[in-house]
């Protein structure tokens, strides 16, 4: 359903007019969601005085910081070439793009900013064909001195829970690190590289109107306030606290088995790494660089632009000729083929369950094949292995059933943390509906269409084909009449059926939820409430 502003007219009519042009949302969506940005003459402090006015920070869900960090980060594209923050961090896409996103993206709406270097030739090397292919956007985190030489294909880490995973560990040696850990190699924010300074790094890469990128030419940076409200936005975003994967117990008992598996330091040894299903290290609680090997992975080493240089992971910055050999044993020759250290931040994997492929080169594409890898050769000659190895006296090993049941778990626990976002977004709007009956309804619709957006991936969840046996069948049946309900709600004709619908909504999810087990406890940030 569109979302309307038609409520900011009673602002002054200049100022209204354009919040208008550059605040208008298409409606929230799980396939194609696309978002129109652009320009506009509105000031840090125009959001926040329009941000007084709407409901979810009247109603005190949403405080007006991070409604105009929202509307910054999803919206306004600097003055570049149509892009903003949320093209590819949309938030019906889990703040991710994947290779179904972008081909029903494409089919809709060709000429979104996505596809911006397809119809400039001013930027027709702002991205390459693999992001199509593969889902894999151009980044330059190493310098931009040889633009068609220097560069990496990654893909779009999600910018959710990034509250806990941002602090940098310094005992994995990582030199001169940034000061935040913000996604794979953790360098692509410039200055000192914290979240904050992230986005003028994200404006010169992913923004500008030619590839001199010329401050004032190609692009406008962010202001002062404006660093701080985006930033105050993306630390909102997700969850705002680590589980105990120790007091978490399981209905499922395979599901719970993998998670004893994933905690055991003589089978998976995940918990060491990704210390209760987050991105941090069990012994420091801090955010370490890893060389696992991931660069072996599937598609790292397929060349698709045939440059012949590759993604060496962290500290690439300032050199002028490769450094690192990235291909190891696939290379007998040892060139040195990338920049960098072949280290990667690591990433939260409570996050990450529903947002495949995985991995920086979005190398596989089922949680089971994600888990196995750290079974193969790729993982076991990797330095990551090797420090485990020196620490538990042997190498890694798990079997088969091991793998399915880690997978099976962590759906478990993806799916909690899913379902939770999806019961916040529709208590939100069942205060909003108490509290503002059919005023601002658009901002009801929206909450109540994302609330949509995570059931779905629940279910999907669910219904993989790699599950061996069924998984939570009572719990997917009630997330169906869940979604009735949403449907009927945005259907109703009056606030009080649509209030009415909501109360039922939360009632299944939150039945839904309750077949999974106990202790998983999660704590969300108000950001979840904004798009």
């Amino acid at each position: 359903m569109p979302i309307s502003w038609s409520r900011l007219l009673a602002l002054t009519p200049a100022l209204a007019t354009a919040f208008l042009t550059a605040c208008a949302e298409p409606a929230p969506s799980g396939d194609a969601e696309g978002v129109e940005p652009a320009s506009s003459a509105l000031t840090a402090q125009d959001r926040l005085d329009l941000c007084a006015q709407d409901p979810r920070v009247i109603a005190g869900l949403v405080s007006a910081q991070v409604c105009a960090g929202a509307d910054l980060f999803f919206r306004e594209t600097f003055e570049g070439n149509g892009r903003s923050c949320g093209t590819c961090h949309p938030v019906g896409n889990n703040f991710t793009i994947d290779v179904p996103f972008i081909n029903a993206l494409d089919a809709s709406n060709p000429f979104d900013p996505l596809f911006v270097a397809d119809n400039d030739a001013d930027i027709a090397g702002l991205e390459t064909p693999s992001l199509r292919a593969f889902g894999l956007i151009l980044e330059n985190v190493d310098g931009f001195e040889d633009l068609d030489k220097k560069f990496s294909l990654r893909s779009v880490p999600h910018t959710l829970s990034l509250a806990l995973t941002l602090e940098p560990d310094p005992a994995d040696g990582s030199s001169d690190p940034p000061v935040h850990r913000t996604g794979w190699s953790g360098d692509g924010a410039p200055g000192d590289g914290s979240l904050r300074a992230f986005l003028t790094g994200a404006i010169k890469q992913h923004y500008p109107t030619d590839l001199a990128r010329e401050v004032d030419v190609a692009f406008r940076l962010p202001t002062e306030q404006e660093l701080d409200l985006v930033e105050d936005f993306q630390l909102s975003l997700g969850r705002t606290n680590e589980i105990n994967l120790q007091q978490v117990n399981l209905a499922d008992p395979d599901a719970n088995a993998g998670r004893l598996a994933f905690m055991d330091p003589a089978k998976g040894r995940c918990n060491v790494c990704h210390f209760n299903g987050g991105a941090n290290h069990q012994v420091t609680g801090l955010n370490r660089n890893f060389d696992t090997g991931t660069r072996l992975a599937p598609l790292s080493p397929f060349d698709p632009e045939g440059d012949g240089v590759f993604d060496g992971g962290f500290g690439g910055q300032n050199l002028t000729s490769p450094n690192f050999d990235v291909l190891g044993d696939l290379d007998p020759g040892g060139l040195f083929t990338g920049f960098g250290d072949g280290k990667f931040n690591t990433p939260p994997v409570i996050e990450a369950v529903d947002n495949p492929p995985f991995f920086h080169t979005n190398a596989f594409g089922s949680l089971e094949a994600a888990v196995a890898f750290y079974t193969g050769t790729q993982f076991s000659a990797s330095p990551a292995a090797a420090e485990l190895t020196a620490e538990f006296g042997s190498p890694i090993s798990f079997g088969s059933d091991d793998i399915s049941n880690m997978a099976r778990f962590l759906r478990v626990l993806g799916a909690a943390f899913n379902l939770d976002i999806a019961k916040q977004r529709l208590q939100a709007a069942h205060t909003l509906v108490n509290q503002f009956h059919d005023t601002r309804a658009d901002v009801q619709y929206g909450l109540m269409d994302l609330a949509r957006v995570e059931i779905d991936d629940v279910l999907e969840l669910f219904s993989a084909p790699e599950l061996v046996t069924p998984l939570h069948t009572v719990a997917q049946t009630r997330l169906q009449e869940a979604k009735s309900e949403i449907a009927a709600g945005l259907a109703a004709t009056t606030w009080s059926q649509r209030q009415s619908r909501i109360s039922a909504a939360i009632s299944r999810v939150q039945s839904a939820r309750d077949q999974f087990g106990s202790n998983i406890n999660f704590q969300l940030g108000q950001g979840n409430l904004m798009y």
